[in-house]
């Protein structure tokens, strides 16, 4: 595996992700090899617990919009675009969270620096999850003129504050995202690691059959108050989204034709500043 690291280690499997370079930032490559190593984790039943972390100076990033080390270039929204395909490439990009969040044994977060888009879903895809106190949160995707194409931001977030976090693409530590249900708790930066590690080998002591019921307990639960759902929705509107091309219309910022121009470093800055000129 060339995008991460797979280990397994006292009954605890451990996945890094390892495009520290690009800060993790998710691609084709990365998301097959992801779903792959969770499919040796749950093979192996000398492995009770999951670890997922990132390597480098960020959790993830959310997906690659560098243009360059990414096959899948669903958010452009210049191109002609075949509607069955985009959705296709939507549902199979989300269906790395879904497995994630389906997979039938502990799964636990750590979280440190930046935790963007799609960072931000496989973080709520975990059943425990601990941050760096001073970890980066949000999606910044509307930004783009999209939305989030998966459904936990509307189960465990407030209504109020998951609107305006989408709304407006604000970035929060990892004390709000401790507040408002992100996390399962944020930690100073020196204790992570080994708050990590003690879950891990706690969660590893429950025998299997009440940890797989308990998980199908609060599968149904959720799944039932609409998540199961959501998941078709979401990949739909995400679809929607880009199908409609809002950054082709005049007067509004065109991200990708100044990436492509100024490069990355310079669209993010341009695209960024008015948000942060209203306190965003």
């Amino acid at each position: 595996m060339s995008c991460l690291i797979y280990e397994s280690k006292d009954k605890v499997a451990t996945i890094s992700f390892n495009r520290s370079d690009k800060l993790n930032a998710l691609n084709d490559e990365l998301l097959n090899e992801f779903n792959a190593a969770l499919i040796e984790a749950e093979q192996d039943d000398d492995v009770a617990a999951l670890v997922l972390k990132g390597n480098g100076r960020a959790f993830c990033a959310g997906y690659d919009i560098s243009g360059t080390g990414t096959a899948d270039t669903d958010f452009d929204m210049r191109s002609e675009t075949d509607v069955t395909e985009l959705i296709k490439k939507q549902r199979r990009r989300q269906k790395s969270i879904f497995n994630l969040a389906r997979f039938p044994k502990t799964k636990i977060a750590q979280v440190h620096g930046y935790c963007l888009e799609m960072g931000c879903s496989f973080v709520m895809a975990c059943d425990i999850s601990f941050a760096d106190e001073n970890a980066q949160f949000g999606d910044p995707s509307v930004r783009f003129g999209l939305t989030t194409d998966t459904p936990f931001w509307y189960h465990l977030v407030t209504h109020r504050k998951a609107k305006e976090l989408l709304f407006t693409g604000r970035i929060i530590d990892g004390r709000e995202a401790e507040r408002i249900g992100i996390v399962t708790k944020a930690v100073p930066a020196d204790q992570l690691e080994q708050k990590v590690r003690e879950m891990a080998l706690t969660a590893s002591l429950t025998p299997f059959d009440g940890l797989t019921n308990n998980l199908e307990g609060f599968q149904t639960g959720i799944d039932a108050r609409g998540l199961a759902e959501g998941w078709r929705s979401a990949a739909d509107r995400r679809a929607f989204g880009i199908l409609q091309r809002p950054a082709s219309r005049s007067g509004e910022f065109n991200f990708l034709d100044v990436r492509d121009r100024k490069g990355l470093k310079v669209a993010l800055a341009e695209m960024n500043a008015p948000y942060r000129m209203c306190g965003y």
